[in-house]
C-alpha cells in the first residue's frame, strides 16, 4: 500500500473520471505510460504530464494494487481516491507563492517559472534559456491569446456556449466557424489555400 498524487482536468484522467473515496481496477498487470492508473510519489511530479490550468484537481490516492515505477511516475491496477487537495494546499506542496512556480531541475541550474491568475490559469512561463510564452483568457477560462518569445502569437473567439469561432495567428492563417443552437457547425471558412 502506497500513498500518492494523481493529477487530472476535472477529475478525468485518459478518459476515466474519478471521484473522491472510490476505489477502482483493472484486470492484468499494469504497464507504465500504457494501461493502468498512472500517479507520482512527488506532487511536484505531476506537473511533467498534467500542468496547472483551471479544471486542474490533484488527488491524493492510494495504490492498493499491483504496481510499477519507472523514474518519477508509477503504475497500478488497483487505486483508491482518498481527497482532492485543495488549491491552497498543493500551491503550497509546489512551492507556489504569489501565484508563481519556480522549479529548479538539472546540474546545470535549469529553473523554469510558471505565472497563474485566480483562476489557476497559466498566464506566463519563462525558462533559464530565455524562452517564455504568454497567455491571455476570457471569463470563461478560454485561451483567447498566445504569444512566444519568436513572434509567434495565436488569437481565439469563442461563442456564449465556448465554441471556437474564430482563429487567426501570426502567419496569416485565419479560420471563421459558426455553430448553431446544438453547437454543431454549421458554417467553415479558412484561408488555408491562400497562406
Amino acid at each position: 500500500m502506497k500513498i500518492g498524487y494523481k493529477a487530472t482536468y476535472d477529475y478525468i484522467c485518459r478518459d476515466h473520471k474519478f471521484e473522491i473515496g472510490q476505489s477502482y481496477e483493472l484486470q492484468g498487470t499494469p504497464i507504465p505510460c500504457v494501461y493502468g492508473f498512472h500517479y507520482c510519489q512527488n506532487p511536484i511530479d505531476v506537473l511533467h504530464y498534467y500542468p496547472i490550468q483551471h479544471d486542474f484537481r490533484l488527488l491524493e490516492i492510494e495504490d492498493i494494487g499491483e504496481s510499477i515505477t519507472q523514474g518519477n511516475k508509477s503504475v497500478t491496477n488497483k487505486i483508491r481516491i482518498i481527497r482532492e487537495v485543495p488549491k491552497e494546499e498543493y500551491y503550497q506542496l509546489f512551492g507556489v507563492v504569489n501565484n508563481k512556480l519556480t522549479i529548479s531541475a538539472g546540474i546545470f541550474g535549469a529553473w523554469e517559472r510558471r505565472t497563474f491568475d485566480e483562476n489557476n490559469n497559466e498566464i506566463f512561463y519563462q525558462n533559464s534559456d530565455g524562452n517564455w510564452e504568454k497567455r491571455e483568457y476570457d471569463e470563461r477560462n478560454n485561451c483567447i491569446y498566445y504569444a512566444t518569445l519568436s513572434g509567434f502569437w495565436i488569437k481565439r473567439e469563442y461563442d456564449e456556449r465556448n465554441n471556437e469561432v474564430r482563429f487567426e495567428n501570426s502567419s496569416g492563417f485565419w479560420i471563421k466557424q459558426t455553430f448553431d443552437k446544438n453547437n454543431r457547425r454549421i458554417n467553415y471558412e479558412s484561408n488555408y489555400d491562400k497562406v
